[in-house]
């Protein structure tokens, strides 16, 4: 059986023809405790820490054949709560949730600190990657905007990327790569994408958006085009979009 690290994600060969990918977030003092430092309902911390890996795995092209979650809470009422928000986040992939979702809580000690991992694995066909590669030439557009913390709370629905939002992404046939954005930032997954395709990126001179903050929970994420497509693509989108770059081979971007 052969493993191999990919981004953020773990690839395991388990035939000639199929890998499992593998995906894992986290999330800690977010919740309705005494000592969590962001107060939120339970089921939007589970509702947004399962989004993170369920977007990485299922812009990878793959699909989610198990959800794992481990809470570090009690399950009677703050981990219902969270597998509320799990299931919700699940909800438009129409999977079968008490199949896939499994998971442990904390039963011997109080918690007084919300605290919780998640675990999703998902299958994918080897030769489906080729279809998601970045060129050369093409651009980089980003999909939603970077949000952490209370942001995106107080988030009114039309500024952040969504499982409905990402699997139109996943469907639409201009849309060569997608890279979910998480706390490292834009500019950097932008790089990790231009690093893996062997490609360089290109930063624009001027930008609308922060390239260097965090964006939680994944509330936007990165995608590679063809230039031609970018207006169309931007007509149907309904989350903001800003090119900031493009993709080029090293002796293209030397002066």
């Amino acid at each position: 059986m052969k493993m191999e690290k990919f981004r953020d994600l773990t690839l395991i060969s388990i035939n000639e023809k199929q890998l499992l990918v593998v995906a894992c977030d986290s999330s800690g003092a977010i919740g309705n405790k005494k000592y969590d430092v962001v107060k939120v309902s339970p089921d939007i911390v589970g509702y947004y820490t399962v989004n993170v890996a369920l977007s990485e795995v299922l812009a990878f092209g793959a699909k989610p054949i198990s959800i794992i979650n481990t809470l570090s809470v009690e399950m009677d009422n703050t981990g219902k709560l969270i597998l509320e928000g799990i299931k919700r986040a699940i909800k438009p992939l129409l999977l079968e949730e008490d199949i896939i979702v499994n998971g442990s809580t904390e039963e011997n000690f109080p918690a007084y600190q919300t605290g919780m991992g998640v675990t999703v694995i998902g299958i994918i066909d080897k030769s489906s990657r080729e279809r998601f590669k970045t060129k050369k030439g093409m651009i980089a557009v980003v999909v939603g905007l970077p949000k952490v913390g209370n942001e995106v709370v107080k988030d009114n629905g039309n500024e952040i990327l969504t499982i409905s939002i990402l699997l139109k992404l996943i469907e639409n046939p201009n849309v060569s790569e997608i890279l979910p954005v998480g706390s490292k930032g834009i500019l950097f997954e932008a790089k990790e994408m231009a690093r893996t395709n062997n490609v360089i990126f290109k930063l624009e001179e001027e930008n609308l958006v922060d390239l260097q903050k965090s964006a939680g929970p994944a509330t936007c994420a990165v995608v590679s085009m063809k230039d031609k497509d970018y207006e169309k693509f931007k007509e149907v989108c309904e989350i903001p979009v800003n090119i900031i770059g493009r993709f080029a081979y090293g002796s293209d971007i030397i002066k």
